[in-house]
């Protein structure tokens, strides 16, 4: 990795650390829990639902259902994978199981009082860094495509910029959903792909580890995966080797998720998505001021500027089959809004293959693209500044709900800022980290 990279992604750390407000909602806090439980050498939650109706098996898009034993986490494994390390040593020290702390989000109140106990509990501080830290592992995959890719200093600098400022993914950096570790798998898989054409030595076991993954974080990811191993099957024959090897690399640990899945019981079939739902859902997610990509992420109109030169790219052109495979899966669920949602969570995953035809079509139009940036910096503040949960359902299409919630409740709920003397060593170390890297460009600028 580049030291220009890695500075670039500890800024995004910082300010996703900054605006971080950890699990804010019963979907998050579950995680958490079965991390603990699983930590404690457990499998049922400790997290008392309330008046919430739990189902008796798994069923697609559930939160709890009942194993007989107790309650189980009916959502994927791979955010509670990724909390694990972080949480399990703390809660090896706790004397109360997560659930104590954990419960009081699906009960009605003032969000203060939910979140209260939360911020005291160091399991909650630690799970509440996954989000940051994923933002930042997107920005520094991209920027290492980027480099692969040969992209000017300026198209890598513009491109991450438009990636890790003037996008839903600041919005989200600071939150628990799944979707912010999905980009990051996603981001490193487009970065293998372009290394290993730039490297044909390059093994693709990482490509298939980080498919796996995000298969455990989302189970509609195994559709996204399918474009990644056309893309391993190009590079093979284009260096007139044989395919097999490399597939079983890709394959074989997305085989080993889709099993864990399948051995976990879940997900089992959902009603949620229907064709009657593609109508509405596909605009939506595209224009709606509650959801629309092109709303909340500008830089993606400029995308088809250097759209052409990926699709003539030999290894790099069936990647282009992910975002309208994700329009059709998310456009058709019931919810394609998200619900607790500022901007297009469902679609925070594809931002990566957006940025990286954006980076390289930002010579083509530099004024433009720092534009889009600026505008989407914009946009994506309120969400950065604002609990989710506090977010009601979209009243109708052209619903601004979150601007209007924004408007109606902009108090602060960050887990880290209720820390005044930490909130401001964050904020000092991202100041400290774009004086460094404006300092290097400066001192690399050739002299007269």
């Amino acid at each position: 990795m580049h030291r220009a990279d890695v500075r670039f992604a500890l800024v995004t750390l910082a300010l996703g650390a900054l605006t971080t407000r950890g699990p804010a909602t019963l979907d998050e806090a579950i995680h958490l829990d079965r991390a603990d439980a699983w930590a404690r050498g457990r499998a049922g939650l400790s997290t008392d639902p309330g008046a919430l109706w739990v189902p008796t098996r798994p069923v697609a898009g559930g939160l709890f259902y009942d194993a007989g034993e107790g309650l189980r986490a009916a959502a994927p494994p791979g955010l509670t994978l990724l909390a694990l390390p972080l949480a399990a040593p703390l809660a090896w020290l706790a004397d109360e199981p997560a659930g104590a702390v954990t419960s009081a989000l699906g009960r009605p109140g003032p969000p203060e009082a939910t979140l209260r106990p939360l911020r005291r509990d160091p399991r909650a501080v630690a799970f509440a860094l996954v989000g940051p830290l994923a933002a930042a592992l997107v920005v520094l995959f991209f920027l290492a495509a980027a480099r692969a890719l040969a992209l000017s200093p300026r198209a890598r600098l513009l491109g991450a910029a438009a990636l890790g400022l003037g996008s839903p993914l600041l919005s989200y950096a600071g939150t628990a959903w799944p979707q912010v570790p999905l980009a990051a798998c996603f981001a490193y898989a487009l970065w293998r792909v372009v290394e290993r054409d730039r490297r044909p030595g390059a093994p693709a076991t990482g490509l298939g580890v980080a498919l796996a993954l995000a298969v455990l974080l989302r189970a509609e990811s195994l559709l996204f995966a399918i474009p990644f191993g056309l893309a391993t099957y190009r590079t093979e024959h284009r260096w007139r080797r044989s395919p097999s090897r490399a597939l079983a690399r890709v394959v074989l640990p997305i085989a080993v998720s889709v099993a864990s899945l399948v051995a976990l019981g879940l997900p089992d079939s959902g009603d949620g998505w229907g064709l009657a739902h593609l109508g509405l859902g596909v605009p939506g997610l595209l224009v709606s001021p509650d959801a629309g990509l092109f709303v909340h992420a500008p830089f993606v109109l400029l995308s088809w500027l250097g759209l052409p030169a990926l699709l003539r790219h030999p290894v790099l052109a069936p990647l282009a089959l992910v975002p309208p495979t994700a329009l059709a899966v998310y456009g058709g669920w019931f919810d394609w809004s998200a619900s607790l949602a500022y901007g297009p969570r469902f679609l925070v995953p594809l931002l990566p293959f957006f940025a990286l035809p954006f980076a390289c079509g930002v010579e083509r139009a530099p004024r433009a693209a720092l534009v889009a940036t600026a505008l989407g910096f914009a946009v994506a503040l309120p969400g950065a500044l604002l609990l989710h949960a506090r977010i009601g359902e979209p009243a109708g299409f052209w619903d601004p709900t979150p601007l209007h919630a924004y408007a109606a409740a902009p108090a602060v709920d960050w887990m880290i800022l209720d820390s005044p003397p930490l909130a401001a060593i964050l904020f000092a170390l991202a100041l400290a980290g774009l004086a460094w890297e404006w300092r290097a460009r400066e001192r690399a600028k050739p002299v007269g």
